[in-house]
């Protein structure tokens, strides 16, 4: 069953390559949406595709990749919207 995740990550997230890493890694998982920068240093996404693809998304940045530092991630869960064809970073 498709699902939408929306993701806040916080802590250090920015400036370590997590976007990019983000983008392949949904792209591998069969994902769409979009990830960006937030003003206060944070990281959004908002992903679209199968609840186990999603919670494989997660699952893989509470193991931290890359040189970033994740202290916690905010997750919130609704339908999908099929508006997205693809995933991509968002400028």
């Amino acid at each position: 069953m498709k699902q939408r995740m929306s993701l806040k990550v916080y802590g250090q997230v920015q400036g370590v390559n997590l976007r990019s890493m983000i983008k392949v890694k949904a792209l591998e998982l069969g994902l769409v949406g979009y990830v960006m920068n937030n003003n206060d240093s944070t990281v959004s996404l908002e992903a679209e595709g199968e609840r186990p693809a999603l919670e494989a998304l997660m699952s893989w940045l509470r193991d931290r990749p890359g040189n970033c530092r994740i202290d916690r991630l905010a997750d919130d869960w609704s339908e999908p919207t099929g508006q997205e064809d693809n995933f991509v970073i968002k400028y």
